[in-house]
């Protein structure tokens, strides 16, 4: 079955532009509601397990999980990114190009090169719902493990900003454009995730979600990319986009009007599984 959140063509759309992932990295810094960030306590966790010597970041996106390996695991410790995304590579080559111990690489899951038991912990964060072979992605990423190693895998809950996802429902509808509901937290979330593991995962949950001070921030981030969710490629255009925000404005701006602003709410959390030693 085809899903068009793990169809190429979306996915250079949705997150191959440097702009649109700047956007994003910056909401999530400034408006996040989670009461800790989830990559401090998974890396915080994971150290009580392995003490790791070579990490390999699967899908790496913009290196979230990066700084806090550096934090926990030490400077020495061997870090290798990779994203099948030209963006996503870019961003990573010039955010760790000073760093000796790291190594970035255009690659899917689907692609990856390295020999069985070459790492201590494999990390997947928030990329899996968009690989076709969801259970063949962790299988692999298991084999990569060395015995006693750490598979660690963040994700979201199963509806993740159902506000905007609401509103945005509604503004494509306006515009009588074909739309396919967002089916990423049906393909894996951390209500059905564990499902996909060589063996039954462990699971940690958090409270969070985005608060927009400001119209303009909160379109901003819609823009960004969530703008396009649903919506088949050949109609993300310029003017369709223009006209995406214009209704979208209309929608929300009661919330900054009475509230002063608009939160959209997320669970999300992590699996993680340790390899016999």
């Amino acid at each position: 079955m085809s899903h068009q959140f793990s169809d190429p063509a979306f996915l250079r759309e949705a997150y191959g532009t440097e702009e649109g992932l700047a956007i994003r990295i910056e909401a999530q810094k400034r408006y996040n509601l989670q009461p800790r960030n989830i990559f401090d306590l998974m890396t915080e966790h994971a150290m009580t397990l392995v003490c790791p010597q070579s990490i390999l970041d699967i899908g790496a996106g913009t290196g979230a999980w990066y700084p806090w390996i550096r934090n926990y695991a030490g400077t020495f410790c061997q870090y290798e990114a990779v994203d099948q995304a030209p963006a996503m590579v870019t961003y990573l080559e010039t955010k760790l190009k000073s760093d000796p111990f790291s190594k970035v690489s255009t690659a899917g899951v689907a692609t990856l090169s390295y020999a069985p038991e070459s790492f201590d912990w494999v990390g997947m964060h928030f990329m899996l719902y968009h690989v076709p072979n969801i259970a063949g992605a962790l299988k692999t990423a298991w084999q990569l493990l060395r015995p006693g190693g750490l598979l660690l895998t963040a994700t979201n809950g199963a509806k993740s900003y159902p506000e905007m996802i609401r509103y945005h429902e509604t503004a494509v509808k306006t515009l009588s454009l074909p739309y396919t509901p967002d089916i990423r937290g049906d393909r894996f979330s951390l209500r059905n995730g564990a499902d996909f593991f060589p063996r039954p995962p462990q699971k940690v949950e958090m409270v969070g979600g985005l608060r927009f001070p400001t119209l303009a921030a909160y379109l901003a981030y819609y823009g960004s990319g969530f703008c396009w969710s649903g919506v088949p490629v050949q109609y993300h255009r310029p003017e369709i986009r223009s006209q995406l925000l214009e209704i979208m404005a209309e929608l929300v701006r009661v919330h900054f009007e009475n509230d002063g602003c608009l939160t959209l709410s997320q669970t999300s959390g992590y699996f993680w599984i340790q390899k016999d030693s």
